[in-house]
């Protein structure tokens, strides 16, 4: 078995790593099935995936057996393996006898699937924790409160009407204030009291023509669901108001309990930021104090940090301070971008979660998973489709006043999806967004090239380029007006315009290059090198700049290693600029909103990011996005990918590609084996 898995790995079909793995299960007695087991099993987790499932042994033995043109029945036959093929409950057995596979060994067989055995234990931690009973106790005050906080906005209904009073009146409320039984509400008294209403505030009739019985908000189920439970998961795409929300849970929160210790973690540098900045900017529209009856506004921490920070990173150690006999000193912990957490890393932050501590994690689930083993928050949010139990239904119903979810009492028994709520309705993209109404059809699996192009023929926020050669103008063109407004604004940066540089970084995000990988034509690798020849050649990379140079004044980087010392972390955007003394310095802006610059020699690992991948550009938005896709296929081209590159834009998306393989690619699902939806379902 060795000498073929050594075969193997001079093919590049599995790693040193997965080989050495096999080889040192050899040494401990193993037989050739497990030896064959132990190089999948790590070879899988080299691929994101946290277990081998035995039905998968037989597939992958034979692909690579025909990647180096060997029969896999003969193989199998001849290494003594062939119930991979014929008989898999014997090879379930063989496996389980191992001396290799148990409690104390490497390797853990469990739900039909082999575990490194630390990944066994980071799902069952995580699984443990999620379910972990916590009584909570409601305050009595908090229905009132949360009824106040989610009051329609109906001066955002009247100038949406006041846009187009020929527009449906039908539709307008049901769109705006989730109507979900229309047949029980009186349309002809709407209609009159639209007619009749002088300003947004005669408007108010309406909560009595359309009451909450008839109406389901899922930001408000949501922020109900926090109060009556520890365990909270909110999924949502993007503008589908999961800062708001949050910031009104909390909001509730603290008013029942202001000594409440909130801490708020992403998990890198730049979500952590835009969190800072999202929590920041909610606070500011939403006027708390005249909501909750006039009472001083709560104390709502801005601050976020990412997780390595949180947790405590050591030097040169993989072990952080916190950990589950060092807990973290908090009542509340909330996560965003939680797709982006990989298993380890999760598991990790919930063993340092103090029992009594709250839980909120924020998210989307149709996203691409982390770019680490694991798929936490997709698997989780698995659930949402079994509804609320009985005894959940009722509860949420009676705070929220919406009869809808009675109906969502599917079950006697609670089980996960108790703690689980997904925003459904975006508020940033309108009828009139091409980009919003993509998303969705590519998130359904609905889109077809012919459908592609005639949504980006319809919509000014949509745009299409075919990636070939007589484009190659158009993204030269895309390339200089996309990234000219931060070049053209470059200066010297000095302790009297700090601020400058974030001026300038902000300016750089406005438009972003995002690919599915770093090699070959359409790679990150490629179209970095592009770049900065077209705008040398444009005139706006000139100043200490040539082909020779790697540093040059407007370079931007992204780091790719943690450096805890320094506070920067993968995924860390900063600009190269000049100081007053004319030297080159790289400036960040930190999580807390503050600028911070190093020299460029001191930086960890980095690379030029005029185009990043789309799994680096998580956490991430953009004013204007251009997603380069390539013409040919490649395993990484699936829905999830396609969708997280088009929800990176905010007001404008390019779209280099072809729409037929674009079209083919999104029915192209990714998914990694794991089993923490059955551990969470056993409970």
């Amino acid at each position: 078995m060795l000498t073929l898995l050594k075969k193997c790995q001079l093919n590049q079909q599995i790693r040193p790593i997965d080989f050495h793995f096999a080889k040192f299960m050899a040494e401990l007695g193993a037989d050739n099935l497990m030896q064959l087991a132990a190089a999948l099993t790590s070879q899988q987790l080299g691929g994101g995936h946290i277990c081998l499932p035995i039905d998968k042994m037989g597939g992958l033995f034979h692909q690579h057996c025909l990647q180096l043109a060997l029969d896999s029945q003969q193989e199998s036959e001849r290494l003594n393996v062939s119930c991979i093929f014929h008989d898999q409950q014997q090879a379930h057995y063989q496996l389980n006898e191992s001396l290799c596979c148990g409690d104390d060994a490497p390797l853990r067989l469990q739900y039909s699937a082999l575990f490194m055995a630390r990944y066994a234990e980071f799902e069952q931690l995580i699984s443990d924790k999620l379910l972990q009973p916590i009584p909570i106790q409601v305050d009595v005050a908090s229905k009132g409160y949360l009824e106040k906080l989610f009051t329609p906005q109906y001066g955002f209904i009247w100038d949406a009407w006041q846009t187009d009073t020929h527009q449906s009146i039908q539709m307008l409320c049901e769109k705006y204030l989730d109507v979900v039984d229309s047949t029980s509400v009186d349309w002809s008294a709407v209609t009159q009291c639209f007619h009749h209403a002088g300003s947004a505030k005669d408007l108010v009739l309406l909560e009595s023509l359309i009451p909450n019985k008839v109406r389901c908000d899922w930001q408000k189920i949501s922020a109900a669901l926090a109060l009556t439970s520890a365990r909270c998961i909110i999924s949502g795409g993007p503008g589908t108001g999961k800062t708001t929300t949050v910031v009104k849970l909390l909001a509730l929160l603290l008013n029942a309990q202001p000594d409440l210790m909130i801490k708020m973690v992403a998990p890198t540098g730049k979500a952590a930021a835009r969190l800072t900045e999202s929590i920041t900017n909610a606070l500011e529209e939403l006027d708390l104090g005249n909501l909750m009856d006039g009472q001083k506004a709560p104390n709502i921490p801005t601050d976020a940090s990412t997780i390595h920070r949180l947790l405590g990173v050591r030097n040169n150690s993989a072990h952080f301070r916190h950990h589950a006999g060092n807990q973290l000193t908090l009542d509340l912990l909330l996560v965003d971008e939680a797709s982006m957490v990989d298993l380890p890393l999760m598991a990790k932050l919930l063993s340092a979660l103090p029992d009594h501590a709250r839980l909120i994690l924020l998210g989307d689930k149709d996203q691409l998973a982390s770019v680490e083993a694991g798929a936490v928050l997709g698997d989780i949010c698995s659930f949402i489709e079994l509804g609320y139990s009985q005894q959940k239904a009722q509860q949420l119903a009676e705070l929220t006043g919406f009869d809808c979810l009675l109906s969502q009492g599917k079950h006697a028994q609670a089980t996960m999806s108790d703690n689980l709520c997904l925003l459904r309705k975006s508020y940033r993209f309108d009828q009139f967004s091409g980009i919003g109404y993509l998303a969705s059809a590519v998130n359904k699996g609905g889109v077809t090239a012919a459908k592609l192009s005639a949504l980006c023929e319809q919509y000014d926020d949509l745009a299409y380029y075919a990636n070939d050669a007589d484009n190659a103008a158009d993204f030269e063109r895309l390339v200089v007006e996309g990234y000219k407004p931060y070049l053209s604004e470059l200066c010297v940066i000095h302790q009297g315009n700090r601020d400058k540089a974030k001026t300038l970084l902000n300016a750089f995000n406005d438009f972003k290059i995002l690919c599915a990988t770093r090699e070959q034509e359409w790679g990150v690798d490629t179209l970095n090198h592009r770049c900065e020849k077209l705008l040398q050649k444009a005139g706006l990379l000139m100043r200490r700049f040539d082909m020779t140079q790697t540093w040059y004044v407007g370079r931007p980087v992204m780091v790719t290693e943690n450096s805890y010392h320094l506070g920067l972390f993968n995924g860390d955007i900063g600009l190269c600029l000049e100081d007053e003394h004319g030297q080159l310095r790289v400036y960040f802006v930190m999580p807390d909103g503050s600028v911070s610059d190093f020299q460029p020699s001191r930086l960890p690992a980095h690379q030029t990011v005029f185009a990043m991948t789309v799994h680096k550009s998580q956490g991430s938005e953009f004013k204007h996005t251009l997603l380069a896709l390539p013409d040919y296929a490649l395993p990484v081209m699936n829905r999830e990918l396609i969708y997280t590159g088009i929800t990176r834009a905010k007001k404008r998306l390019t779209l280099i590609a072809d729409l037929a393989l674009v079209a083919s690619s999104v029915r192209n699902r990714a998914s990694r084996n794991s089993r923490l939806t059955e551990r969470l379902s056993a409970h």
